[in-house]
């Protein structure tokens, strides 16, 4: 059976905590993509910053925040030893269409850190290859 390391995307894009809100979009556009993980200086998983995040923010006129201000500290992730179906069934069960993949903690790593993204076209092109 399939793991999540066997279909993710790998590597992450990321931000630092202190990363504005401006700069976040703009690494948003640059790398299209839909959201990025925030971390500390030693890469550790602090929370997610999506477009929804950074739509609020210049709704609500806080546009001179950092990524610290305007992330989700929860981080909905998987483990990279994941089964796919479990993956998938994780991802639908909290009706996400991406998770980051997380390496384990070490005694040198408090929390997680990321090493890739699965993603629902991840998922679908593994079923499109099924014979």
């Amino acid at each position: 059976m399939k793991k999540v390391r066997d279909v993710m995307t790998r590597g992450v894009v990321t931000v630092r905590l202190d990363t504005s809100a401006k700069e976040v979009a703009e690494v948003l556009i640059e790398n299209n993509i839909s959201g990025v993980v925030v971390v500390n200086s030693m890469g550790e998983a602090w929370g997610v910053v999506t477009e929804t995040d950074l739509v609020k923010c210049y709704a609500e006129g806080k546009i001179d925040v950092v990524a610290e201000d305007i992330m989700s500290p929860q981080t909905l992730a998987v483990d990279p030893e994941t089964s796919l179906k479990d993956a998938a069934a994780f991802m639908h069960s909290h009706q996400i269409h991406r998770a980051f993949v997380m390496s384990a903690r070490s005694a040198y790593v408090t929390k997680s850190v990321p090493i890739g993204v699965i993603s629902a076209t991840d998922i679908a092109r593994e079923l499109a290859g099924m014979e």
